[in-house]
This record gives structure tokens, C-alpha cells and sequence, in this order.
């Protein structure tokens, strides 16, 4: 990262001899993360600045440069930020990859290796304003497969105690009820889990190819004839996911990525891409917690799969438009030319919503 911004251990931000005490930042898109990816430069917006050199209406602009290869991604509601301008009392939804990175990488609150700090280390060693939630961690597990009851307590004992050896003065979220909290968000996921999984092995190896313009109409029809006899949500995510496989062009897309696609698709890699795809649901509804509760903590899925990250940064515009006890209902654009291109391919998606089972 750029030597002229840093953050403290405090969570303040410093540009150049600006410290910013507080700031906003405006989320970066799927084209600003495939430019970080291939370039290791990003453009940053920020507002609502509370500083003592800046006037508060002032908006800051840059572009940065990774002078270390970045290789961790913070995933937001409507995009991504770069982990340097991580804000302050931010709860970071770390996901198993990022758990087993911390615990291998740390011991005492000391990094083990003696490499030169980068932006994972940022975060972890350089600013004790963050937290961290391990819910995603608990449901994507160590067997591959929903856990039990048993299996949740064991892990949650587990990872606590390699984390506090990690990094002792990291803060591990906790939640009323103890346990019973993640035992409660495991049976709330279960079902729409184990519906997407049996989703994703019925047509997944009847789209491990590249598409024309005439079997890219046949992969849809599969698409949302195997989503009308498991009755998926109509707009259920792992059918944008599935659409995506088909839509986005080019070798190692982001759907392709999360799917991790072949013709025989096993129940691990079916169960990898569906807590993917939870992990963003979590990000989302732990956001709306957080922001109707005026709670002022941020909330920041926190993962080193570029793929994951690639695929929520396609959703951008995103808003929550409705919410109850089990369901929260969030619209989101996606802007780039990925799947908004093919207007034949909108209108048959748009008459699928419309249409009842």
C-alpha cells in the first residue's frame, strides 16, 4: 500500500498528514476489483470526513498501489473497499480460508514469518478496532457438509481457543444464548442449503462448457426447469449464480470460480459454493441488523477467495426493500455487461419472476 495512507491502531486513517477520524467510503465495483486484481491499482472515494485539516464537506479522491500483491478482499452491502480503509468498530465475517490464515500465520499477537507486513497484516496487527464474527466459519465447517449440534459446539471450542493463540487481544463476537445462536442459524439455513446443493449437482455438469447463442438459450431452459421441480425461490441467488455460469464469457469467471464447475459435481463442491453463497446472505442481513439498530458497528465479510469476492462485487445499487422474521428482500443492479448484454435473456428471466409455479 501506498507509504502516504495508513492506519492506526486506533482505527484512524492517515493520508499523506491528514488523519481522518471517521470517514465514509463509497463502494468499489466488479470492474474496480478486476482492475486492483490484474494491476494492483484501485481508486478510493471518501466522505463524510471528520478530521481536523479537512473541512467536513470535503470528498477525497486518489488512486493507490499495492506495493505488496493483495490477496485479501473486504466484501461490503453494495460492493468492496480495500482493506487499508477498513473503518472503525468494523465486525469482520471471516470465512474458514481467512480463520486458518490467521491461525497459521500468528502466534501471540506476533506475525511468524519475518515477510514484510501486508494488508491481511493491516488489519490484524495494525488496527484493534476491528472484530471478528466466526459464523460463517461454523456453517462452512471442516467436514464439508452442514454440520450437527455437536460438531458446531466442537468447532466453535476449537477455533476460540487456536484464535486466542493466534492474536489474544482480537475480539471474538459473541451472542446471547451462547452456542444456541449458531445452532439456530444452522437450522434457519439447512433447508435452502440442501435445496440449492441438489440445485447446483442436477445442472452443474450440464454447463461445465462454453456457450453459443443457441445452447446458451437450451442451458437457461435447464436452469429454471431444475429450479421449478426443486421450488427454489423464483429469485434465489444460486439461479444468478447458475445464469452467470452461462452469461459471463471469458476462462475463470467469477461464477465459475464459486462453482468451481466440472462434469462430475460432487456434494463438496456443491457445499462450498452454496455457503458462499450464504456467506453473502449473513453479510446482508447482519448489515440490516446493524444499520436498523443504529448500532454504528460496520459490518465486512472478510475472505481470500477471489471468486466470492469477484461475485458479490457484481451487485452493486444494493438496497434492502423489505424484511421479516425469516426472509430479508434486497435488489441489486448488476451493471456490468455480464448479464445485462443479452435482452432476450432479460426478458425470459423477467417473465420467470413473473410467472407462478
Amino acid at each position: 500500500m501506498n507509504d502516504d495512507v495508513k492506519c492506526d491502531h486506533d482505527g484512524n486513517l492517515t493520508i499523506q498528514n491528514h488523519v481522518l477520524k471517521s470517514f465514509d467510503i463509497v463502494p468499489n465495483s466488479f470492474l474496480d476489483m478486476q482492475q486492483m486484481i490484474e494491476s494492483n491499482k484501485v481508486k478510493v472515494r471518501l466522505y463524510n470526513i471528520q478530521s481536523d485539516t479537512l473541512h467536513k464537506d470535503d470528498k477525497v479522491e486518489l488512486e493507490i498501489t499495492n506495493f505488496v500483491k493483495n490477496d485479501v478482499f473486504l466484501v461490503v452491502f453494495g460492493g468492496w473497499i480495500p482493506c487499508t480503509f477498513i473503518k472503525r468498530r468494523t465486525i469482520l465475517l471471516a470465512d474458514r480460508n481467512v480463520v486458518t490464515e490467521i491461525t497459521s500465520r500468528y502466534e501471540g499477537g506476533v506475525k511468524k514469518c519475518s515477510k514484510t507486513l501486508d494488508s491481511f497484516d493491516s488489519i490484524f496487527l495494525q488496527n484493534k478496532s476491528v472484530s471478528i464474527d466466526i459464523s460463517a466459519f461454523v456453517i462452512e465447517a471442516n467436514e464439508r457438509k452442514i454440520p450437527t449440534n455437536n460438531m458446531i459446539d466442537q468447532q466453535v471450542a476449537n477455533v476460540k481457543e487456536s484464535l486466542k493463540r493466534a492474536l489474544p487481544s482480537l475480539e471474538i463476537c459473541t451472542y446471547p444464548g451462547g452456542n444456541s445462536y449458531y445452532h439456530n442459524l444452522k437450522d434457519g439455513l439447512e433447508s435452502v442449503m440442501k435445496n440449492r446443493m441438489t440445485f447446483l449437482q442436477e445442472v452443474m455438469p450440464k454447463l461445465n462448457k462454453q456457450f453459443t447463442e443457441k445452447s446458451r438459450k437450451e442451458a437457461v431452459n435447464i436452469v429454471f426447469e431444475a429450479a421449478k421441480k426443486i421450488q427454489l425461490c423464483k429469485s434465489d441467488i444460486v439461479i444468478i449464480l447458475a445464469l452467470l455460469r452461462i452469461t459471463m464469457a471469458g476462462k475463470k469467471t467469477a461464477a465459475q470460480l464459486v462453482l468451481k464447475d466440472s462434469q462430475i459435481y460432487t456434494e463438496d463442491k456443491a457445499y462450498n459454493a452454496v455457503c458462499d453463497l450464504s456467506a453473502i446472505e449473513l453479510l446482508f442481513n447482519l448489515h440490516n441488523f446493524h444499520e436498523k439498530k443504529k448500532s454504528c458497528y460496520n459490518i465486512a465479510l472478510i475472505t481470500k477467495d477471489k471468486g466470492l469476492s469477484l461475485f458479490s462485487s457484481l451487485f452493486s445499487n444494493t438496497e434492502i426493500s423489505g424484511s421479516n422474521e425469516d426472509n430479508l428482500q434486497v435488489n441489486a443492479k448488476i451493471l456490468y455487461p455480464v448479464f445485462g448484454d443479452d435482452n432476450d435473456l432479460l426478458n425470459t428471466y423477467e417473465k420467470w419472476l413473473k410467472c407462478e409455479y
